[in-house]
Parts: C-alpha cells; structure tokens; sequence
C-alpha cells in the first residue's frame, strides 16, 4: 500500500474536501471510528479480511419512504473513493467506512432515541436493514455515577455491551444465516467495539439527581489555538461540550472526507501492549468508566453542567494533552480487540 499512502490520500482528501460538510457527531466521530477499523484491518486475518469484504459488498443504499433521504451503502462508499487504488486499497477504505454507518443512519427517517423503549429486554433482536429504528441507545453504556449525594438511575439496559454481545454471537453463526443480515451485524460489531472504549460512552454522571448524558450536558470552552487544532479536520467550529469534545479529538469530518486523515491518525499510533487478548466487552467498558472518573471528570471540569459562576469550563492545556493521550491509547486497544473479535467469530 506504500504508493497508497504516499500519493493518492492526497488525491481522496481532494476529492472529498469540496462536498463535506460538518454535523454533529457521535462516538469517536468518524475519524476515530475509521481509525480503529484502520488499525483492526492490520491485524485480521486474510481469511476474516476476505469474508468481511464479501459480506459488507451486500451493504444496500437506503432511500427513505418519500426517497428525500438516503444512507450510502457500497455502492456509494466505492464511488467516492479516488480512481486508480488496488483491490486490497480499496478493500480497506470500504472496511474503514463500513464502521461509521450507524451513525449515518441517525437523524435520518428512522426512528431516533437514546433512550430504550419501556419494558425492554436486556438486549434488543438483530433485525437488519428492515428495522425502523436508529438504536442510539445501543452506542453506549451510561454506567452511573454522581458528584453530589444524588442516587444515579440503573444502567439503562440494551446498551452497547449487550449489543456487541448478541451481534458476536450473531456473527459467529454458520447455520446458512442471510449475509446481508451479516452485514449489519459487522457494520454494528465494528462501529460498537470503538464506542465501548470512548470513555465517556460509559458513564453517565449525576448532579442534582440529573443526568449530564455522558458529557453531553457539560458546557465547555476552549482557546482559540486547541479551537484551530479541532477545525483543522475539517470541521467548521469546535466542540462546545464535553462529550464532543472526546469525540472530536482524533479529529472531525464527514466519513469519506475523513478517510485520510483517519489513516494519519492511526500509522502514528503505537500498537497496543496490554490487554488486547481481553475478550469481555463488560472489561472493555468498565476501562472507560474508570477513565471517565479519573480523566473525563478531571479539573478543570467541576461538579455540575456548567460553573457556579459561569457558562462554561474552560479546557486547559494539560486536560487536552491527557484527553488525547486516553484516545490515542484506547483507539489501538479498540482496533486490536475488534480484530481478534473478528478473527474468532466472523464466519
């Protein structure tokens, strides 16, 4: 892939720069994502390697009931990648954007909530690309805790680890089961193994008996030099709270704008040493939930949503620097585990 990287990531970032456009985003963000399928991609097998691209080929485009919306499949993630790439090239690009689909899909027409639907089991049935509902609560697993003597509510159940649990299982299965439905087990296996290790997808912080959303309550500010380094990834301004700011830190953009940059990203990223033969998505969660306690909801980030005596918590230097050493080690993490995963499982 050496003439790859050396001259056509210039060539796909041309290509796409002039339709991206910023919206907010979930998880890891499309970069992050990218880069754990990126790095999860180097350490697969050829055998998983050649049945995840002969499955995710079965991706379908979506066209919503009065065709105004669609959600790209393919079809589409071939189409906008620059001519000229090899098979294996182009293979990994559809391998990387496979796993921000289920992003894709929200705000779309489908049916959107965080919150699972009352009396539901501890996890929800695999339906496939059928199914009406977008699942945002399947991204993560809101673990409670509180910075004041509020009682945090139990951990809303499904959640992203029941979900990778029921989508391993899944995947596993050799009894002649449809490979589209396959491929959305895998877009989901893929996308769910990089939410599980943001750390603020595992926790959920109570203050005043109210939930801060994983961070999405947090109001923050940030200088105007960490607000360059944001909107230097193709993002039109920075994150304004706590949860997209970890979201963001691998960087922002669009899934196919994003590609290159999500390559970038991960080559510079030291292979993970420790804990990559962990195979218990609880394990996987309960990392990020100590993150959270320990980094996410560090100084200068106070008790509540915003300060006392302001709008919002101004991010220092040193909080930046330790945010992004916890991605820059959990992306690795994430993209070892996912290969394993994948290596044992997908059939």
């Amino acid at each position: 892939m050496r003439s790859f990287f050396s001259t056509n990531v210039r060539a796909l970032a041309l290509l796409v720069l002039g339709a991206a456009s910023w919206q907010p985003l979930w998880a890891w963000g499309n970069t992050g994502h990218e880069a754990v399928a990126y790095i999860a991609w180097q350490q697969m097998n050829p055998q998983t390697r050649t049945r995840a691209i002969q499955i995710l080929k079965l991706i379908p485009t979506l066209h919503s009931p009065d065709n105004t919306k669609s959600v790209p499949g393919y079809a589409e993630f071939v189409s906008e990648l620059p001519p000229g790439l090899s098979q294996d090239e182009q293979d990994l690009y559809v391998f990387m954007r496979a796993a921000t689909w289920p992003d894709t899909i929200k705000h779309q027409w489908l049916r959107d909530s965080d919150t699972p639907p009352a009396n539901s089991g501890p996890s929800d049935a695999i339906i496939g690309y059928t199914d009406n509902a977008s699942h945002g609560y399947w991204h993560f697993i809101d673990v409670g805790l509180a910075s004041d003597n509020s009682q945090p509510a139990d951990t809303p159940v499904p959640n992203a680890v029941k979900q990778i649990l029921v989508l391993r299982t899944a995947i596993a299965s050799t009894d002649g089961s449809d490979d589209v439905l396959k491929s959305y087990e895998l877009v989901w296996l893929e996308h769910l193994v990089g939410d599980v290790h943001q750390p603020l997808h595992a926790a959920a912080r109570f203050y005043a008996n109210q939930s801060d959303a994983g961070g999405n309550a947090v109001k923050i500010q940030l200088s105007a030099a960490m607000k360059k380094q944001f909107m230097g990834t193709l993002g039109k301004s920075a994150p304004a709270e706590l949860h997209a700011f970890w979201d963001s830190l691998p960087g922002e953009g669009q899934p196919a704008a994003a590609l290159p940059f999500a390559v970038a990203f991960a080559k510079a990223l030291p292979p993970a040493q420790e804990g990559v033969d962990d195979t218990d998505p609880n394990d996987w969660a309960a990392e990020s939930l100590a993150l959270a306690k320990k980094d996410a909801y560090r100084k200068p980030i106070g008790k509540g949503p915003t300060p006392a005596n302001g709008c919002c918590y101004k991010i220092t230097q040193a909080y930046y620097n330790t945010a992004m050493k916890d991605a820059k080690s959990r992306i690795p993490l994430a993209g070892a585990r996912l290969a394993k995963l994948l290596n044992d499982n997908l059939h």
